[in-house]
């Protein structure tokens, strides 16, 4: 009688960021991991990044060689997309997930086609923080406190909800997501557009490739970017 909610009590307390992993298990290897945040008990595969910085990120999206279409309706943001060890995104749903587990930093590294490297690091990131259902609010973007070398091209999408091609949440006249071949948390519309088109660098169009406007401007396409998280180290150091 007992059987099921204590495998539900054991379910719901295996709540692995991949700090945790990293710190307390001593697994330090790149690779995939399972994780089971308290809102998403079923748990989910996600890219864990143990050499930058510290290591302890799970990676959230990225994007090196343009084999993954990223112009996509709001279901597949929803859900997730891609090869998890190649061009991806991990999911509103799970992203929301991990982020309401604490307090949460997010960093993004970018390299141009020059080789060039810059990065973006955030000591405050979430989405749909604060919403009671996440998705009917459209999973709000939470970020402050920049620090980096790229420049600060998110600040602009603070607070915005998330705009796909099927669903225009952000604040301009027209569906930023389809005039820019994207899907962001775009305002009216951007400074930034990790999810547009793999153009390969210089482009003639205007702002619809992988842009990072504060590093490369709007008529530049990146080669990779790497967006992920992990709990910040007040968060990491009270465990």
């Amino acid at each position: 009688l007992t059987f099921f909610p204590v495998m539900l009590l054991i379910l719901q307390l295996m709540i692995f960021a991949i700090e945790e992993l990293d710190s307390e298990y001593g697994q330090r290897q790149d690779g995939i991991y399972s994780v089971f945040p308290t809102h998403y008990p079923a748990g989910f595969q996600v890219y864990c990044d143990m050499s930058t910085d510290g290591g302890g990120w799970t990676v959230i999206q990225r994007r090196e060689d343009g084999s993954v279409n990223f112009f996509r309706e709001w279901d597949s943001y929803r859900e997730g997309f891609g090869k998890i060890t190649g061009e991806y995104w991990l999911g509103l749903k799970q992203i929301h997930a991990l982020s309401i587990q604490g307090n949460y930093e997010l960093r993004i590294d970018l390299e141009d086609f020059e080789n060039s490297t810059a990065f973006a690091q955030y000591g405050v990131f979430g989405v749909g923080l604060f919403s009671v259902d996440p998705e009917d609010d459209g999973y709000p973007l939470t970020i402050a406190d920049y620090t980096g070398t790229a420049g600060d091209s998110l600040l602009k999408h603070n607070g915005m909800k998330f705009t796909t091609k099927d669903r225009d949440n952000d604040h301009s006249e027209n569906n930023c997501a389809s005039f820019y071949h994207g899907a962001w948390w775009y305002r009216n519309c951007h400074t930034s557009n990790l999810n547009g088109q793999y153009l390969r660098g210089q482009h003639t169009s205007y702002a619809d490739g992988i842009e990072w406007s504060s590093w490369t401007g709007w008529q530049y396409s990146l080669k990779f970017t790497e967006m992920k998280i992990r709990p910040t180290r007040e968060e990491r150091e009270s465990k």
